[in-house]
């Protein structure tokens, strides 16, 4: 199945009422689909716990590499103390450690531990094969056209500033 069209700029125009409300009504239908939030109880429950999204980001961050906690707030574009509720509950699962940085004891470092980097290893899997078994029946071109399409939208949405805002 091909998805071609030819659009003039009347057309295009005349498009952005209803492509707007299929997108948002699209995004709403995925945020609120039950059948996402079991996948996503079942994907980042660790020891009973269901982690939330930052807490997900946050190990994946950490699982990678020791980093100091005010460099983890500036990768997950959070506050600093934002990222100390973010991994206490983390380090309270046995996920990651905090301890004061040794060559200057005004940072803190966040370490993943053995537990943590298992965990993290496990959701990237678990998330990778849910992917695959998803988007199997759609024709390879399309998945590939389907993520370019998603991550363009998500950096004009990042560059998006409101008349008016910020």
């Amino acid at each position: 199945m091909s998805y071609t069209y030819e659009w003039t700029e009347e057309s295009s125009r005349a498009s952005f009422e209803e492509l707007g409300d299929r997108v948002i009504d699209a995004t709403r239908r995925w945020l609120r689909s039950g059948r996402r939030q079991r996948l996503q109880h079942d994907l980042y429950t660790v020891d009973g716990v269901e982690l939330s999204l930052p807490q997900i980001d946050a190990l994946e961050v950490v699982s990678a590499r020791d980093i100091r906690m005010h460099e983890l707030a500036e990768r997950l574009h959070i506050d600093p103390s934002t990222a100390t509720r973010t991994t206490a509950p983390l380090v309270d699962l046995g996920l990651v450690e905090r301890e004061p940085d040794p060559t200057n004891r005004r940072y803190v470092i966040v370490r993943c531990t053995t537990t943590g980097r298992k965990a993290a290893a496990r959701i990237a899997t678990d998330r990778r094969r849910l992917m695959r078994d998803v988007l199997h029946p759609m024709a390879p071109e399309r998945r590939l056209l389907f993520a370019e399409l998603l991550e363009e939208y998500l950096d004009l949405m990042d560059a998006y500033r409101a008349p008016g805002g910020p």
